[in-house]
């Protein structure tokens, strides 16, 4: 275990701390936009797909408020700084690993459910307006978050069999030594990335299908975009975060066998953190309420610059 709560490496850690800190205000600000737009759009709540889009903006705002900010200042003091007491650095510093490790298996969940949502959407048309009713929607993401906050609260209440460690330049990440919490963790996580596999290429077995015969029968949803076709919101979605995650992941496999600079280390943990900007962007652009929105606000500013200049 590694108890050193100074940073050992060379990253210049106030401008890395920057970094962070810009991902953390933009992400923000893109996510209560995208946020405050939907709870106008009280209707769109009808929609079960609203209900897990919505899921995971508040998945990034965990991140942008509360994970980002911590790593932000240690990195900028280039040691973990948060507590007065070793103990209560140790605290706040398994805390940020466990806030980590939830957030990544919130979205993978929420991916999944909106993969086999859209799924059943595109395949089963009928079924799904019968079964995928919102409160259906809302119990899944409500089990979702429940369930990997119980199971990432664990370690702290009595499986103890974990270690903490830091990377160069500050942040905090926790592992499990040899319990069934380290299989539970992966476990599920392997479950959430084959439930994406699998409903996404039964999926596109019926895209040609899909298109030809049942756009009219769906109607205007998310799903059911002009854009892209069915490579759409969830396509978009599944895109990003792949190339936000995928460094991470592999870096992490190469780094068991290979020493590698502290700045490949740095820039995953930049990447890794780019998917709460990426996410809310992309939901602007497909979600239909949401564009809506702007195209409103757009022609509401281009009428009253018009009244202005006019007189």
């Amino acid at each position: 275990m590694d108890y050193n709560f100074t940073a050992t490496g060379n990253i210049n850690g106030p401008v890395l701390a920057a970094v962070f800190a810009v991902e953390a205000v933009v992400g923000f600000i893109a996510n209560i936009i995208v946020l405050s737009i939907t709870l106008h759009q009280r209707k769109s709540f009808k929609q079960p797909s609203t209900i897990f889009f919505t899921s995971l903006i508040l998945s990034d705002l965990l991140d942008v408020l509360v994970y980002l900010p911590m790593i932000a200042v240690a990195t900028a003091a280039e040691e973990w700084i948060l507590g007065s007491t070793f103990e209560q650095k140790r605290a706040t510093c398994v805390f940020s690993g466990l806030i980590s490790w939830f957030i990544l298996h919130v979205s993978a969940a929420v991916l999944a459910a909106i993969s086999f949502d859209k799924c059943l959407f595109i395949t089963k048309p009928y079924f799904y307006k019968r079964f995928m009713k919102p409160w259906v929607a809302l119990a899944i993401t409500v089990a979702v978050w429940i369930i990997n906050g119980l199971m990432f609260t664990l370690p702290l209440i009595g499986y103890e069999d974990y270690y903490y460690y830091r990377i160069y330049f500050g942040p905090c990440y926790v592992g499990f030594v040899g319990n069934i919490i380290y299989a539970l963790i992966f476990g599920l996580l392997l479950i959430f990335i084959i439930t994406i596999i699998v409903t996404s290429v039964w999926t596109f077995c019926f895209t040609r299908r899909f298109i030809n015969n049942q756009s009219a029968i769906a109607g205007e949803n998310a799903y059911n975009s002009r854009r892209m076709k069915l490579f759409g919101i969830f396509g978009s979605m599944l895109l990003a975060y792949t190339l936000c995650y995928a460094p991470s992941i592999l870096i992490g496999f190469i780094s068991f066998g290979f020493t590698l600079p502290e700045e490949v280390f740095a820039t995953t943990i930049v990447t890794l953190h780019f998917v709460p900007i990426v996410s809310p962007m992309i939901q602007a652009y497909f979600r239909p309420e949401i564009t809506k929105s702007f195209v409103s606000f757009k022609n509401a500013l281009c009428e009253k610059l018009r009244c202005s200049h006019s007189n």
